[in-house]
């Protein structure tokens, strides 16, 4: 397996790693100009750069970098880091990006449009239900994973971290609140959830009597989704990919925030 087959297998796995560019070589530099080597979550390499101290260095700034989303240029003098060939060379340090994770709670009519529209704009969806009759491959094709159980049971079968995304939109609110309650104690990046402003603020009351801390709050985007005057299933779910696309590229989006009513 070459070193782009690795790339696309590691990516393919959902494993941070990064990718290290000779952008140029000068004097007796072993690594020659467009040279790559990939740098895996484990500290193993496939490919070379030269070798020797360059390589360590190398991997050593990558294992801190893929955890990021920053790319590095850097450069050195290998003389001086005792490597008797001389020379220098500058290096191109990039975290290979893996689609970031998205649990939808619910696999009602918005769900089925939103896992669809979510797909398209790459990420890794898991739709979570306890109706069988919702939550099946036939409804739900584009579907990485699907999950139909009882919610209580469905929670603990899932891997909560923190680039997790998390979209509740059941066909109820108990299990809206109980999935709520319990993903706030989770790892995450981006929770939301489907209701009127009256909903929204009911449930959290509730949690502030079950002493959830007051910075939570802050972190839950609901009402869910971007206000673009919504009102079909697909036209929410857009709204609410909106809001996806806006908090992974990191734009400030207090302002769009939705108004959108029950559904």
């Amino acid at each position: 397996m070459d070193i782009f087959e690795e790339i696309v297998a590691v990516k393919n796995a959902g494993t941070p790693a990064a990718l290290a560019t000779v952008i140029e070589s000068l004097g007796s530099a072993p690594g020659k100009s467009c040279a790559r080597m990939l740098i895996k979550a484990d500290g193993s390499t496939v490919g070379t750069i030269g070798g020797g101290a360059i390589e360590k260095k190398i991997t050593d700034e990558a294992m801190i970098l893929m955890h990021g989303s920053e790319s590095k240029l850097l450069r050195y003098n290998l003389e001086e880091l005792g490597m008797s060939c001389g020379g220098a060379m500058s290096v191109f340090l990039e975290p290979l990006k893996i689609a970031p994770d998205l649990i939808i709670f619910g696999a009602g009519h918005i769900s089925t449009e939103l896992s669809k529209i979510a797909k398209m704009l790459g990420f890794t969806t898991t739709v979570v239900d306890n109706r069988p009759e919702f939550a099946n491959k036939e409804r739900l094709p584009w579907a990485d994973r699907i999950i139909a159980n009882d919610y209580h049971k469905a929670l603990q079968e899932l891997i909560f971290s923190d680039t997790t995304y998390l979209v509740i939109l059941t066909h109820r609110h108990a299990h809206d609140f109980e999935i709520l309650e319990y993903c706030v104690k989770q790892s995450f990046l981006y929770l939301g959830m489907i209701g009127s402003r009256k909903k929204v603020a009911k449930a959290f009351q509730q949690l502030r009597e079950k002493d959830i801390d007051e910075e939570t709050f802050k972190r839950i985007h609901a009402p869910i989704g971007i206000d673009i005057g919504a009102e079909t299933p697909e036209e929410i779910a857009v709204a609410i990919a909106a809001e996806l696309v806006a908090v992974r590229s990191g734009t400030e989006i207090d302002s769009l925030r939705s108004t959108m009513k029950d559904q």
